[in-house]
């Protein structure tokens, strides 16, 4: 795949035949001929009700003929065949405005996702996507640091989301103890492998949790920066992880972060399967959460097709 964002998991019928159809349809919608995907998939699933891919696919090709209803009925049959939705169907339900945006949000789907990409997560993010979402972190912490006449020094860190470790890599000097969580138990493997320039391990603890379960796993003003670098595009409703953030940090504690950014309102999901929020939304979240913006500015952390995608950059401070 050359991007998680833009995956389709797949998993068998149960009938090599079938699945066979199912590979002619994928290949005909991706040729651009999506009548005929529909056509093959429509004997398809009437054979295999049960085929929650074959679902998930048709949705996709009825959409391409911009048969939208046709589309949602089809997703929403795949989440009720397997409401772990490994596919992404609430995805793809909000992306065309059929379920809202913070209801999208299943930590399976991008775990799923990131344990096939953990072999080229590096290479791909750094050299293909100009990904850099832990220098303009890093740059902004040392700005807001020196802006309150504080040291650039951290003695706790929780780096939400840490993947192969290089949001690790970029803050580890400055940090006296660095606890990590991915949903990707690759990913956290890769990251336990990864030594710092004085040979001791990157990380000092790694969980395999999601966001949120990881904070609420932590004491009370247990750190004083957690960090989320490109993170949240794969979450909708921010909030709890906003509320567990601010209860772990220490008072004055920094909570820095990227997102994917909109003008409109609220939370949307992008065509690339995304979730991107406006500034807005994401303001009057953290001040519920008891959360000041020292630094909200636009940054582009990666790009997309050859174009920077729009984005946020965050640092906000535990009240």
């Amino acid at each position: 795949m050359t991007d998680p964002g833009s995956t389709t998991h797949f998993a068998s019928s149960g009938d090599p035949v079938l699945d066979r159809r199912y590979g002619w349809a994928e290949a005909a919608l991706k040729d651009g001929d999506a009548r005929a995907a529909v056509d093959i998939l429509d004997q398809t699933l009437a054979e295999a009700y049960h085929f929650a891919a074959g679902w998930h696919l048709y949705g996709l090709a009825q959409e391409a003929l911009g048969h939208q209803e046709e589309a949602a009925t089809a997703w929403r049959q795949c989440l009720d065949l397997d409401p772990d939705d490994p596919f992404g169907a609430r995805l793809d339900l909000a992306r065309i405005g059929a379920l809202p945006a913070e209801q999208a949000t299943l930590e399976h789907f991008s775990g799923a996702l990131f344990d096939a990409y953990a072999d080229r997560f590096d290479s791909h993010l750094t050299q293909t996507l100009h990904y850099n979402a832990p220098d303009l972190l890093k740059a902004a912490l040392i700005r807001c640091c020196s802006n309150a006449g504080r040291p650039f020094r951290f003695d706790i860190v929780y780096d939400l989301g840490c993947g192969t470790g290089l949001m690790g890599e970029a803050i580890h000097e400055q940090s006296g103890f660095i606890a990590g969580c991915d949903l990707s138990p690759r990913m956290i493997e890769r990251a336990r492998n990864k030594m710092a320039p004085d040979g001791t391990p990157l990380y000092d603890k790694l969980s395999v949790a999601g966001l949120t379960d990881f904070l609420a796993s932590r004491p009370d003003h247990s750190a004083d920066l957690v960090i989320a670098a490109d993170v949240f595009v794969y979450l909708g409703d921010l909030a709890p992880c906003f509320a567990q953030s601010a209860r772990v940090l220490e008072p004055g504690g920094l909570f820095a972060f990227t997102v994917q950014s909109h003008d409109g309102e609220g939370v949307v999901v992008g065509g690339d399967r995304r979730f991107a929020h406006a500034e807005a939304w994401l303001r009057e979240r953290l001040t519920d959460a008891g959360l000041t913006p020292l630094c909200v500015e636009p940054a582009s952390v990666r790009q997309d097709r050859g174009a920077p995608v729009p984005g946020l950059l965050v640092v906000a401070q535990k009240r």
